[in-house]
């Protein structure tokens, strides 16, 4: 098995401290968890089709197109870092980082999706654990996400990833049916 290879960078751009991560890889196995980039958007949008997130199944129901659009979005906006977990050549599932969040060294998960097929074999759990040591090693002591409160499965699986449940926010979802209420969980890293 190979050593995992980091390599971080600090710039300062505007004068606001932003971390580039140039490369990040870590191979276990037959896996490989890579930095992914624009040219994977169509990838991306297949992962968040096939994931089938319950409230967006549900309540959203939102096309190809859509999800290709959403992340052309997120990508222009440049508030995260996309991570992609790649097994045999298949995109199976990513998880993207946001590197601040109120309050002092602090940052946020704010994606992850698994393909249904591969839902259940540790690729969240994989790629959760990426991203907090990436985010330890990045000088972070905390680690926030939200979830839907009615995402039942969600919130059991963050909950045996040692998130605790900080707080709840009604309305924070902008769907015009179904729940709407988002929980926030944190974590020590």
């Amino acid at each position: 098995m190979q050593k995992p290879t980091t390599s971080l960078k600090l710039q300062r751009l505007d004068d606001v401290a932003t971390l580039r991560l140039l490369e990040v890889q870590e191979r276990v196995d037959f896996m490989v968890i890579i930095r992914l980039n624009r040219g994977h958007i169509k990838e991306l949008a297949e992962v968040d089709a096939e994931a089938e997130h319950s409230l967006m199944v549900r309540y959203v129901k939102p096309t190809m197109r859509d999800h290709r659009e959403r992340l052309v979005k997120r990508f222009n906006e440049g508030h995260e870092m996309f991570f992609g977990y790649k097994e045999d050549g298949i995109l199976k599932g990513y998880i993207t980082l946001k590197p601040f969040f109120p309050g002092h060294k602090h940052c946020e998960i704010y994606w992850l999706s698994i393909r249904k097929q591969y839902q259940g074999q540790r690729i969240g759990t994989k790629l959760i654990s990426f991203v907090e040591k990436l985010a330890k090693r990045m000088g972070f002591r905390k680690i926030f996400l939200y979830t839907g409160k009615a995402m039942d499965g969600e919130r059991k699986f963050y909950g045996k990833k040692g998130f605790r449940f900080i707080n709840e926010f009604p309305g924070y979802y902008g769907f015009a049916a179904g729940p709407t209420t988002a929980v926030l969980y944190g974590k020590e890293l």
